[in-house]
């Protein structure tokens, strides 16, 4: 597991984001937000309403924020120096989209 960042959902429970052995993000959440001992299986983090359907693959750093209206966006750079986001909304995750650098 490589560079491992946090962030809270609107309903202020904990998802941690992270590099896996594939080198994929993957993620993990606390399944209430009162219980720190108790969260998901980690799994891929792939978009389920747009974007790609699929994880991003060869993924090299992440980051997490949430922003002011408690959707969690993540953002990733793969190894070839490409970067991505997928975002948070309404507890659906949109993405991988590339972003275009100008």
């Amino acid at each position: 597991m490589n560079n491992f960042v946090i962030a809270t959902n609107s309903d202020e429970r904990v998802e941690a984001f992270y590099i896996d052995e594939a080198k994929m993000v993957a993620h993990t959440w606390q399944i209430e937000s009162g219980d720190k001992l108790v969260w998901s299986q980690a799994s891929a983090l792939y978009g389920t309403a747009e974007g790609s359907t699929g994880p991003l693959n060869n993924a090299a750093r992440v980051a997490a924020t949430t922003n002011g209206e408690g959707q969690i966006q993540v953002v990733a750079v793969t190894e070839a120096g490409e970067y991505f986001i997928c975002y948070q909304i309404g507890g659906v995750w949109n993405g991988w989209f590339q972003i275009e650098q100008q």
